[in-house]
């Protein structure tokens, strides 16, 4: 059956005319396979647009064109036919053996411009043979497909650019205007709607009018005016428009005026519009960005992927004395100062190339050649392929920042004000020489107290004392070795750490250090002179110690040249450090004792021989400890003195004391008071005893008077604690002073500053039957007790033939024990039912 050219036109769509071809095909030729194909990907593979297989229609599919027939066929202008061996001939083509086909008929499809678009094929299972007249009736046949397919692949063409311009419009948020003056018609591409955000069938020119802000639609009204009258060929204008969220928004529109190809002398404004909200935005926030590049405070550098100068703002410009001219296209390295070795600029590169980022302290040199510190963050800028496409710098200069950094860790190291290395950075500097000197060097730690230095504070003023102290300071100094270290410990207290010296010439040396210091200070026109004590802990290369440890060991060296009498020099030896580990060990077994109640208060009775009367009790603190037995407080005192104890200590004995007092006036002994002792070290810390003492008083509800505070002779010295002492008395609790002329004696203090009881020591009382000086001394107490209205109370009594003198001279008040010793407040109260009347032990009673 021939084709009919009328036939295959007047058919509706492509596919039929496809489908009736291969038909015909099949019919005429008995092709077992019929396929019509076009060029895909450059040419190199067929895609079937049509498969007949058997007179029936089959899947498409995609094969490659190499190593095929169709290969051949393509490069030829005319039908190309084999007729037998096709499997032999084109063995990589497997189609051929799946299909079983041994023979084939096939045209290459070429456009108008001879461009090879497709090819129409027949495949035979056996071998075949053609006539010319089916040869040129094939040729023919193929003009007419190539004709249609070409139109085709015009048309889908066409259809995918428009379909591009219309996705750049939408993209570019851009519409095509088109005005035909003469008819004043006007046309609007579909992005019209999406950019007005309006209905596409309102999609007009007076609707674009109405969206526009009244003063714009007035401006482009004008402008149109214009054109229609040909005053201007040509605009470029912005206008704002409503936009769904009611905010204004920019339209950019750009028209021109052209001749129609559609109309003869019809003119035509072909005009674009375009949002440009977004666009104007970001421009008004470059210009921010640049406003704030230029006036920022911190130096901006912006480089190339090859790291070449592109920009630097008016910072930078100022901090390094080069113009933005001089640097463009120049490499960073112009500004390198020298002073970083190459590694670390190796590694800075490697890690900003491996994190995009890299910040740290740099040096850099001026343009006048002035190197200086810079805090300089790199960053690296990707595009969107991932590859560094920008470098950019900030840094600002650090010279000023630096100089206070190091003034900082200067006062931060330093005694404001000596200069001298303050404790804490002395003691850094001891680990660092003790890890040092382990086996190779000796270390010697010497420490220097100014003797009684508070009295030149007292005396002269602080002013003075301060100056006396930076001259000390400058002496040490001065004396000093290169690799030795001065520190000002804390208060009149100096610390030296000195190098290579054995045991016997570090001694030396301090004694020459004493002499040196002790020498007169002229101050301020005044003449200070001062002596100091030195104690010195000595550390061998062969042994290893603990900083804290050596600390510990000077200063009780210090404490033992102290206790030699002042201006003395101590050695730190075995002794001091055995007695030192026990005092530890006490300490730390008075402070467990304290945290669980371990404590107990005893109580010595005072006995009045002239009514045989009970009339008070002084507490005693006592201490039994598993491991050590009853320790004397003669002992542990002196320990909870030094290492910050005895407040608690005090505090605890209060409390008690006030609470046993409280039960015994309530067993009916209204009249029984007690005595409690206060340490000088009490009055000098922080807690407030004008304060305290009342306080636990008055929550016990005892009377003040029932309270007696005992302080010592030495302490009466002091005018804080005769103040304090004043304001407890004024409240009406008594004053005691306790061990009286067994130290600092002055009988103004007794006289000026009234007390109510005097304690003789038990000193006086001791072999006072054959010391005459002693027994005239007590009796002056008495007498002088008697006359000033101070109740005397004899303490430490134990022999019959003490207390009847006692007696004799008139001594009222015993406590000793003859009658008792301290005992638990229970065994107190049961003393008190016993005796109404206490016996007396002696044999005439005169008193």
């Amino acid at each position: 059956m021939d084709l009919s050219v009328t036939r295959f036109y007047n058919l509706q769509s492509t596919e039929q005319r496809y489908q009736y071809t291969l038909h015909t095909l099949y019919q005429r030729l008995k092709a077992e396979h019929c396929v019509i194909g076009k060029f895909v990907n450059n040419g190199s593979q067929v895609k079937t647009l049509h498969y007949l297989h058997d007179g029936q229609l089959r899947d498409n599919f995609l094969y490659e064109l190499a190593g095929t027939p169709c290969s051949d066929a393509k490069e030829q202008n005319y039908v190309c036919l084999i007729d037998s061996k096709l499997q032999q001939l084109y063995p990589k083509d497997e189609l051929l053996n799946v299909l079983d086909i041994h023979s084939y008929l096939g045209v290459t499809l070429r456009a108008p411009d001879n461009k090879a678009v497709g090819i129409l094929v027949c495949m035979f299972n056996e071998p075949f043979t053609v006539s010319d007249k089916d040869k040129q009736w094939f040729l023919e046949l193929s003009l007419i497909v190539a004709t249609e397919l070409s139109h085709n692949l015009e048309m889908a063409a066409k259809e995918l650019l428009l379909k591009q311009l219309a996705k750049g419009e939408r993209i570019a948020k851009l519409c095509s205007w088109s005005w035909y003056i003469t008819q004043n018609q006007h046309w609007f591409s579909h992005q019209m709607s999406s950019l007005l955000h309006i209905d596409s069938n309102e999609a007009s020119f007076d609707c674009f009018l109405a969206n526009l802000h009244c003063d714009d639609s007035q401006k482009l009204t004008k402008e149109l005016e214009l054109v229609r009258q040909g005053k201007i060929n040509k605009f470029d204008m912005l206008v704002s428009h409503k936009n769904m969220s009611a905010t204004q928004g920019l339209l950019h529109i750009v028209g021109e005026v052209e001749l129609s190809d559609e109309h003869v002398n019809e003119r035509v404004l072909r005009a674009t519009l375009q949002d440009v909200t977004y666009t104007s935005s970001l421009n008004r926030q470059l210009e921010l960005t640049n406003v704030v590049f230029e006036n920022a405070s911190e130096a901006f550098m912006i480089t190339d992927h090859r790291n070449k100068i592109m920009m630097v703002n008016r910072a930078f410009e100022q901090q390094t004395g080069y113009c933005a001219a001089e640097l463009y296209g120049e490499d960073p390295a112009i500004l390198s100062s020298g002073k970083q070795p190459k590694q670390f600029y190796k590694s800075m590169w490697q890690h900003l190339q491996q994190t995009g980022f890299w910040k740290g302290e740099i040096y850099n040199r001026r343009k006048n050649g002035q190197v200086f510190p810079e805090e300089l963050t790199l960053n690296a800028v990707r595009g969107d392929d991932g590859k560094i496409t920008n470098y950019v710098a900030i840094f600002r200069d650090i010279s000023n920042w630096k100089r206070n950094e190091a003034q900082l860790t200067f006062y931060a190291n330093h005694e404001a004000l000596t200069g001298l290395l303050n404790r804490r950075s002395f003691m850094l500097s001891l680990d660092k020489y003790l890890d040092k000197s382990y086996g190779f060097f000796n270390l010697s730690l010497v420490f220097i107290g100014l003797d009684r230095f508070k009295e030149v504070n007292d005396i002269f003023g602080p002013e003075i004392g301060d100056k006396v102290l930076i001259a000390v300071a400058d002496r040490l100094q001065s004396t000093l070795k290169r690799k030795d270290i001065v520190s000002r410990y804390g208060g009149d207290e100096f610390a030296l750490l000195i190098q290579q010296l054995q045991s016997d010439q570090v001694i030396k040396y301090a004694q020459q250090l004493k002499q040196r210091l002790s020498e007169p200070y002229m101050i301020d026109e005044l003449t200070i002179e001062l002596t100091v004590s030195i104690g010195v802990a000595h550390l061998d290369a062969k042994n290893k110690i603990h900083g804290p440890t050596l600390v510990r060991n000077a200063a009780h060296a210090l404490s033992s040249a102290k206790k030699q009498g002042r201006s003395c020099v101590a050695l730190h030896d075995e002794a001091t450090q055995s007695a030192y580990l026990k005092k530890i060990k006490y300490r730390d077994k008075l402070k467990h004792a304290l945290k669980t109640d371990a404590l107990s208060v005893y109580y010595q009775p005072v006995i009045c021989i002239k009514t045989s009367k009970i009339i008070k009790f002084e507490a005693l603190i006592r201490w039994f400890d598993d491991e050590f037995g009853t320790v004397s407080p003669a002992y542990f005192i002196p320990i909870a003195e030094e290492f910050g104890l005895i407040h608690l200590i005090g505090q605890y004995v209060l409390e008690t004391s006030c609470r046993d007092l409280a039960m015994v006036h309530s067993k009916g002994f209204k009249d029984i008071s007690f005595s409690i002792n206060r340490s000088i070290n009490e009055f000098q810390s922080s807690n407030n005893q004008m304060a305290l003492i009342p306080e636990s008083i008055e929550r016990f509800g005892l009377p003040y008077h029932a309270l007696t505070v005992e302080v010592t002779e030495s302490m009466a010295a002091n005018k804080y604690t005769w103040r304090v002492l004043r304001v407890l008395r004024k409240k009406g609790i008594q004053i005691a002073l306790d061990d009286f002329c067994t130290g600092y004696s002055s009988l103004s203090n007794l006289i000026e500053n009234q007390v109510d009881f005097v304690k003789i020591d038990k000193s006086f009382m001791d072999s006072m039957g054959e010391d005459r000086n002693k027994q005239i001394m007590v009796k002056y107490l008495v007498d002088l007790g008697s006359q000033l209205g101070i109740k005397v109370i004899a303490e430490g009594v134990e022999q019959s033939d003490q207390l009847q003198m006692l007696c004799d001279f008139d001594c009222h008040l015993i406590q000793g024990f003859i009658f008792s010793p301290a005992k638990p407040i229970q065994e107190c109260l049961q003393m008190l039912k016993k005796y109404q009347q206490v016996p007396i032990p002696i044999k005439q009673r005169n008193c």
